[in-house]
């Protein structure tokens, strides 16, 4: 079994708290939708759950980008992505 180059996965782009909890500003991580490179992500940073899903839905104030284009939070789950694509998860952030 081969295993996919770092170059050959999709680049998620993690803002604000995401950042902080796994201690990168991007992760290359294999999946064919958004929801599996999400699951991905909480398979190896589990910290993170709590700022993305809200059991098989996304959290409420949570945006997540295709390729710097805002995906709509009721759909984005079933998205196809390919290695070339960049995805953007930008959690809520309080304050004022």
């Amino acid at each position: 079994m081969c295993s996919l180059g770092e170059a050959e996965m999709p680049i998620v782009n993690l803002y604000a708290n995401l950042r902080t909890i796994t201690g990168k500003k991007e992760l290359h991580l294999p999946g064919l939708s958004i929801q599996e490179v999400l699951e991905r992500l909480v398979q190896e940073h589990p910290g993170v759950q709590g700022f993305l899903l809200d059991g098989e839905e996304i959290r409420p104030r949570l945006i997540i980008t295709l390729n710097g284009r805002i995906l709509n939070p009721q759909t984005c789950l079933q998205t196809a992505v390919s290695e070339q694509d960049q995805i953007g998860v930008f959690p809520p952030v309080a304050g004022g």
